[in-house]
């Protein structure tokens, strides 16, 4: 046998119609979720490699596939189905059917990725929003203690302002007396003993004898006023 008719008879050994257990036909047809009995069957169906990820949605595109090629078993029962024999005999999608299907599942592990890569920032963003969280609740602690300080330093400023209007008070009733006393034109003595004597309170002159001087020698009083007097 040649080269080429060997390699043929693999192509179609690989591509032509395989026989499957019915309990596995029918578990696919239920749309339970898929075991590896399930999942060898489907992957041979949409000739890809499946996981437990993505053959649910292989699974759906070969249920779609074998009623489109028997629409007759949708009218049959789980167990009616059973029925019709222990093994099953299946095909591969059609080329057509096999490329849509591959656009499907790489559109699947597309998006398996970026929700991977989501969820990695998502976890990256929410230790970020912890670290700043942290970073916040210090500054808030900070600036609270400086509220604090800023209100007792104003409660302090309050206290010195009104002692500081207290003494303005104080001093304005002081010079409102000072300019009273300069209206009514009040006058102070001088010291005892020093400049000239305050004149009379009527203006006249006084008429007694000047007096001082040295005490006489006979009486030893001071000046005698009546000296030059009879008596």
């Amino acid at each position: 046998m040649s080269e080429e008719v060997k390699n043929t008879e693999v192509q179609e050994e690989t591509t032509g119609p395989k026989v499957f257990p019915m309990g596995t036909f029918v578990s696919c047809l239920k749309g339970a979720e898929p075991d590896q009995n399930v999942i060898d069957m489907l992957a041979f169906i949409t000739q890809q490699d499946l996981n437990a990820d993505n053959a649910p949605i292989a699974q759906a595109l070969s249920k779609a596939w074998i009623y489109e090629q028997e629409p007759e078993l949708a009218k049959y029962a789980e167990g009616d189905i059973s029925k019709l024999g222990s093994k099953v005999q299946i095909a591969p999608l059609s080329e057509a059917n096999l490329a849509q299907a591959q656009k499907v599942l790489d559109l699947v592990e597309e998006l398996k990725k970026a929700n991977a890569e989501l969820k990695a920032e998502n976890a990256k963003l929410a230790a970020e929003k912890a670290e700043v969280e942290a970073k916040v609740s210090g500054l808030e602690a900070k600036v609270k203690v400086a509220a604090d300080a800023s209100k007792a330093g104003e409660q302090k400023l309050e206290i010195a302002g009104t002692k500081i209007d207290a003494h303005i008070k104080k001093l304005e009733e002081l010079m409102a007396e000072v300019e009273k006393v300069k209206s009514q034109g009040v006058v102070v003595a001088g010291a005892a003993g020093g400049g000239a004597a305050a004149p009379a309170a009527d203006g006249g002159s006084s008429d007694a004898p000047a007096t001082g001087g040295e005490p006489e020698g006979d009486f030893g009083f001071g000046s005698n006023p009546f000296a030059d007097s009879e008596w």
